[in-house]
């Protein structure tokens, strides 16, 4: 089967209703998944990685994330809210943990437990799995899904580097569940819903990378989550405690840009925002830069705080979390260490189930699985582009000249898509139609042409 007939699952969607095909969100893709079709945009699942940065950039908040239903819930007799750090950072400093957690009980929720709160395990097994593997120099955290999709289908000489671990949503799930479990409950009684900032941590449970099964029933939205918690919050009572013991500063902070590199002795980076990202792994790749350890990449700027789905600024979003992580340092010397160590059973399980095998690149070019026809068809893409103006304009519903030539080569467009070529042709304004649709009316495309 050819590579670009295998999908990518993902939760962007386009509301064309809203969508006016202005290119803003197609013109941002780092990836070259958009493209104006009938006068609006349209994603190549292949192509996307789901970073947001289409929904962040669009003017007219035509794209939008979809989540599970809320009423999923229902269906377990265990229901348990799946916290980030990053979504206790939307609320004012004056409401207490315990009070946000209240709040999420009355909405339906049994039990609640952070994800960070197995950051300390997440360290050593990133610390076994660097000392597993000398031959590697550089080591690119999986912890941002978006990084690790861009990684496969933009660069996909450096999946290598990847730390082939799940990310801490997936420990913590199975932490909680094998809880439960001890305590009695079923472990189909059981549901756990993750509450997500961004768009690719959706994906990345509904088609995680490893090809492995999640222990994740349902994803929620952040900002969905938050308003129906603010609404609340008022008249929550304080006395609600979550199924573990306080979180450490360590965790609170390791959702920030910064946050996760700073646990690791030796070399390490911290590398946020999609265009601070894709520098650093160009130079990467063209080994314009040595990186020796452990490099943190974050698509959001200042991390998951500056996610799509995070409701307040990401600034004032950190500094509430560095304010609660100073909280905690103060209440863990108050109390005896809670002890880290698990089950050797249970620690060999979820050693091997943090563990993805493979890595594999998803290369935007690769046009052919035959390597003759594939050398063929991107001689003929460099003949095309050649031909072309040059001038990126977009009026072709392509991001650029070069993509508009990869599409003729793969027979998405065709070479009177440029208006360029032959703007007076009926071909041409025919073209101009499927594009951009009914803002073109017939007669009027060269009625001002001598």
């Amino acid at each position: 089967m050819r590579e670009q007939e295998i999908f990518f699952k993902h939760s962007l969607r386009i509301n064309d209703y809203l969508c006016q095909g202005c290119t803003t969100c197609m013109r941002s893709c780092p990836t070259g998944a958009i493209r104006i079709r009938g006068g609006k945009a349209v994603f190549n699942d292949n192509k996307c990685v789901d970073c947001g940065e289409c929904m962040k950039v669009c003017p007219h908040k035509a794209i939008y994330i979809k989540q599970d239903d809320f009423c999923l819930i229902e269906n377990y007799g265990y229901r348990v809210c799946l916290v980030p750090t990053t979504f206790i950072g939307q609320f004012d400093e004056k409401y207490k943990t315990k009070a946000i957690y209240s709040c999420l009980k009355k909405l339906g929720f049994t039990h609640i437990y952070e994800v960070e709160h197995e950051v300390d395990n997440m360290v050593d097994l990133y610390n076994q799995y660097m000392e597993d593997h000398p031959e590697i120099r550089t080591f690119i955290s999986s912890y941002c899904p978006a990084v690790t999709r861009l990684i496969q289908v933009r660069f996909p000489s450096l999946v290598e580097n990847i730390i082939r671990l799940r990310s801490p949503l997936e420990l913590a799930s199975r932490v909680i569940i094998k809880r439960l479990m001890d305590e009695g409950a079923r472990r189909e009684a059981i549901g756990v819903f993750y509450v997500t900032p961004c768009a690719a941590k959706i994906a990345a449970v509904k088609s995680p990378v490893s090809g492995k099964e999640t222990c994740i029933s349902g994803v929620i939205n952040m900002d969905f989550l938050y308003n129906k918690v603010q609404l609340l919050l008022h008249d929550s009572p304080r006395d609600v405690q979550p199924i573990n013991h306080a979180l450490t500063s360590r965790g609170v902070l390791w959702p920030l840009a910064g946050g996760e590199a700073s646990l690791f002795k030796g070399d390490h980076y911290a590398v946020d925002g999609l265009q601070n990202v894709l520098n650093f792994l160009e130079k990467l790749e063209d080994e314009a830069i040595d990186a020796p350890g452990l490099v943190e990449m974050r698509i959001c700027d200042q991390g998951c705080v500056g996610g799509v789905l995070a409701t307040n600024n990401r600034f004032v979003a950190r500094k509430r979390l560095e304010y609660r992580a100073r909280l905690f340092d103060r209440l863990q010397r108050t109390r005896k260490p809670e002890p880290r160590n698990m089950d050797p059973e249970f620690a060999k399980y979820i050693a091997e189930q943090m563990e993805i095998p493979e890595i594999k690149p998803r290369s935007l070019y690769k046009l052919n699985d035959d390597f003759a026809e594939a050398f063929k068809m991107a001689s003929r893409m460099r003949k095309i582009e050649k031909a072309l103006p040059g001038v990126n304009c977009s009026a072709c519903g392509t991001p650029s000249c070069a993509a508009l030539a990869e599409d003729i080569v793969r027979g998405e467009a065709r070479m009177d898509t440029c208006i360029f070529i032959n703007p007076h042709s009926q071909a041409s304004a025919d073209a101009v139609r499927r594009i951009w649709g009914d803002r073109v009316k017939p007669g009027e495309d060269n009625k001002n042409n001598p």
